[in-house]
C-alpha cells in the first residue's frame, strides 16, 4: 500500500468508488495503478469499479 497512509484510508476510497463518488473525491493514476494491481477494482466502460475482492474488502 504504497498511495495509501493506512488501511482506513484504502477503505474511504473503496467506498468512495463503489458510492460513484469519484468526481468529488478523484484518486491520481497510482492509486488506480495499485487497485488494479492489487485486484481491488476495475475499469469497466471508462469507469472505476470495485471488484468482488474490493466489496469483500469494504463490507
Amino acid at each position: 500500500m504504497k498511495n495509501w497512509k493506512d488501511d482506513f484510508e484504502l477503505n474511504w476510497t473503496l467506498r468512495d468508488i463503489y458510492a460513484g463518488r469519484l468526481k468529488l473525491t478523484p484518486i491520481c493514476e497510482e492509486q488506480l495503478r495499485e487497485l488494479l494491481e492489487m485486484g481491488l477494482a476495475e475499469v469497466v466502460n471508462d469507469q472505476v469499479k470495485l471488484t468482488d475482492a474490493g466489496y469483500r474488502k469494504i463490507h
